[in-house]
């Protein structure tokens, strides 16, 4: 009886079925990487500048005005600028930071200033010292208009315009010597070997304002190009190259 009531409860047991296995826990999906707002831009610029003569003619005569002096001229202003740029580009709005030195490429000459009834004698020769130029500082803000997006071209290649403005400051480097009328024409008094009669009285800390328009070239992700015109303080061409990070 004993050994019969063992074999049923054995019987039992082997009928009963299995326990299921416990529920497997999740595994939670990575979270989406969020995209940048923003992206960095590090650029080295170069620019040519110069002040067209239309302009300087409103304040100054030239060797095309009647009664002019022989054998003299009134030097081309300009000069050439190089330094780096600093850039937080937004998916339109760009910020830009820049700072870059200019050297004058203006000759010495013979300066008339615009009279009536006109009198070339009695203008200035002034001569730039070897360091004169300026130092700028300053911001920019550009509204970027796209034409091709680097996401239309599976990020080989994008296109757009980024037009702006901006506020900075000029420090002037060196000197401009002057030699005046003395009861002798200034441009006698400098050929004569006699010393300046004096310096222009510039100021040495100037506002810089900044007037852009830009082209602006993305090559992959990496390479930023600009070729752009505009004001700085003067009329400026010229372009950047960087890269975005």
């Amino acid at each position: 009886m004993h050994l019969l009531t063992i074999f049923l409860s054995a019987l039992a047991i082997a009928q009963t079925p299995p326990a299921a296995p416990p529920p497997a826990t999740p595994t939670p999906s990575p979270a989406p990487v969020a995209e940048r707002p923003f992206h960095h831009e590090f650029s080295f610029r170069g620019r040519g500048m110069t002040l067209p003569s239309s302009i300087l003619d409103i304040w100054y005569f030239n060797e095309d005005d009647a009664g002019w002096i022989d054998g003299l001229e009134r030097p081309k202003t300009g000069g050439y600028a190089l330094g780096f740029e600093y850039c937080i580009k937004g998916p339109s709005a760009n910020g830009i930071f820049y700072f870059d030195y200019a050297d004058a490429t203006m000759k010495e000459g013979y300066w008339d200033d615009v009279e009536e009834p006109a009198d070339h004698q009695d203008g200035s020769y002034i001569k730039p010292s070897k360091n004169f130029g300026f130092v700028t500082f300053g911001a920019d803000f550009g509204y970027e208009v796209h034409f091709v997006r680097t996401e239309d071209t599976n990020g080989a290649f994008g296109l757009s315009l980024v037009p702006g403005a901006g506020l900075g400051v000029l420090v002037i480097t060196g000197q401009l010597d002057e030699w005046s009328w003395d009861g002798n024409p200034s441009y006698i008094n400098y050929q004569n070997g006699a010393p300046p009669t004096d310096t222009v009285r510039v100021p040495k800390v100037l506002p810089m304002l900044d007037i852009n328009f830009p082209l602006r070239f993305n090559f992959g992700d990496r390479v930023v190009m600009r070729l752009e015109t505009g004001l700085h303080d003067v009329v400026y061409y010229g372009g950047t190259l960087g890269i975005m990070f």
